[in-house]
């Protein structure tokens, strides 16, 4: 059985794993990597509700799954760190807690090009069931989905001692050999 490959990227990109607009980094080996998240999220105004901005987090870990294929990489994760900065007609004029922290989930792909670049595209779950605080949210939402959109670049290329063309990690982490 061959040894899986570390492999090391960052992106950049909007939703939920980005923190808001933010960075996303990722370290890993085979099927899991480790992942951290840096973004902001800026004012928004809904009726005559202001929701103010904020620096938000999110760390994690994902799972991806062999598919054969060197380009498209499956994945779904586990994280916790900013869910959201929320309004629910609800809360009225009441002042509240706007920033959402607690456990989110997310499932999507990347795409790998020949030179590196990674797409990223997600679906972020939440639930008022899942975040931390929820008596400081009770109008949260039962289901919160929203999409997350990234493009990023491979570094493990850069550190890399060969001169691949191509990132391989399916290969390095094939379990039927």
């Amino acid at each position: 059985m061959k040894e899986s490959a570390p492999f090391v990227n960052i992106s950049g990109g909007f939703g939920n794993i980005y923190g808001g607009y933010g960075t996303n980094a990722e370290l890993g080996s085979g099927h899991f990597a480790l992942y951290g998240t840096f973004g902001y999220a800026n004012e928004r105004v809904i009726d005559t509700i202001r929701l103010n901005s904020s620096f938000n987090y999110q760390l994690g870990l994902r799972y991806y799954f062999n598919v054969g294929s060197e380009v498209l990489f499956p994945r779904i994760g586990f994280g916790y760190g900013w869910v959201t900065n929320y309004y629910n007609e609800q809360i009225g004029n009441v002042k509240y807690d706007q920033t959402v922290f607690g456990i989110n989930m997310h499932v999507g792909t990347q795409v790998y090009s020949a030179e590196g670049f990674i797409f990223s595209f997600d679906i972020n779950v939440a639930s008022k069931y899942t975040i931390s605080n929820e008596n400081r949210h009770p109008f949260f939402y039962s289901l919160y989905v929203r999409p997350n959109i990234g493009i990023g670049y491979d570094l493990t290329r850069l550190f890399s001692q060969s001169k691949r063309k191509r990132h391989i990690k399916n290969k390095a982490i094939n379990p039927f050999e």
